[in-house]
């Protein structure tokens, strides 16, 4: 068998994939309004009325560009902003999220899933992701929590059928202060007894994962004072040593991590973790099944 034959038989025998399409634009970040230079800080792929994003979360070589005049935390809470608001617009975005913050032109790519085309287009254009020369590949990847919400919320779909439908909140809910007044809040999971929402932890920066549980177990204990729904769950995506932190991140990570969970555990909130989606999901869905109504 010659050369060319055998590479058309091992090309032949391998598995099908159907492939993804959409429109693949980078995000750009002005983070020196007085230079006015936009720096490529992720990517998103749009498809099938849905979106996949990749936003910067190394920051190496932007401390080597600005020093002490970007805060590492201030930016990785920038960017999930960013990031919760793409998800939140979908597919159809504008040119411009604000002043400082563009996406360019839409074109044209497919892959073997939405993960594969943006990790492709990461790679090739977010330059300020790249490790510096000499400096280990860096293998964390984190998980944005709408990212996570979605993927847990079509597993309770699978699993409860029409009982998610009943729990899994659309909108933000609105809640009404005895006050008179109202505030919107970010509660995903919603029942006439119980309240719940989803968080992930999976970030390097223990600080901003002290605050995304913060902000989470405020809204949480906001609709238990407020209203009659005692019961709360929080539900949250942890890292665990095969995540890809160093050791001593992960060491980091973990103590910040534990710490604020022991305080939300304290407030009488219920904590559902796991370092899986699927594992989240099964915990999730058990803790609701009887508090759908």
């Amino acid at each position: 068998m010659t050369i060319a034959a055998r590479i058309r038989q091992k090309i032949s025998e391998q598995p099908q994939h159907e492939l993804v399409s959409g429109h693949w634009r980078s995000i750009s970040l002005c983070m020196d309004e007085d230079a006015g230079e936009f720096l490529n800080v992720g990517v998103v792929f749009s498809h099938q009325g849905q979106v996949e994003v990749r936003m910067l979360d190394t920051f190496d070589r932007i401390k080597c560009l600005f020093d002490t005049r970007i805060d590492p935390n201030d930016l990785s809470r920038m960017l999930q902003d960013i990031e919760a608001a793409i998800h939140e617009i979908g597919p159809d975005l504008p040119r411009e999220l604000a002043s400082t913050i563009r996406l360019g032109e839409p074109l044209y790519a497919s892959g073997i899933s939405p993960i594969a085309v943006v990790d492709e287009f990461f790679a090739d254009v977010i330059t300020l992701g790249r490790p510096r020369p000499g400096a280990k590949e860096y293998n964390f990847r984190y998980q944005s929590t709408p990212k996570l919400r979605q993927n847990v919320f079509d597993l309770m779909k699978e699993r409860m059928h029409m009982q998610a439908s009943r729990i899994i909140q659309a909108d933000r809910y609105a809640l009404p202060l005895r006050t008179g007044h109202r505030i919107e809040m970010d509660i995903p999971l919603l029942s006439a007894s119980a309240s719940g929402t989803i968080v992930s932890a999976w970030f390097k920066s223990p600080l901003v994962v002290e605050n995304n549980l913060l902000q989470a177990s405020a809204d949480i204990n906001l609709i238990r004072s407020n209203t009659d729904r005692t019961a709360a769950a929080i539900s949250v995506l942890v890292p665990n040593k095969d995540s890809g932190l160093t050791q001593a991140e992960f060491n980091k990570l973990d103590a910040a991590t534990r710490r604020q969970l022991e305080r939300i555990r304290a407030t009488g909130i219920e904590v559902l973790e796991a370092s899986s989606t699927p594992d989240l999901a099964d915990q999730t869905v058990s803790w609701w099944r009887s508090r759908c109504a």
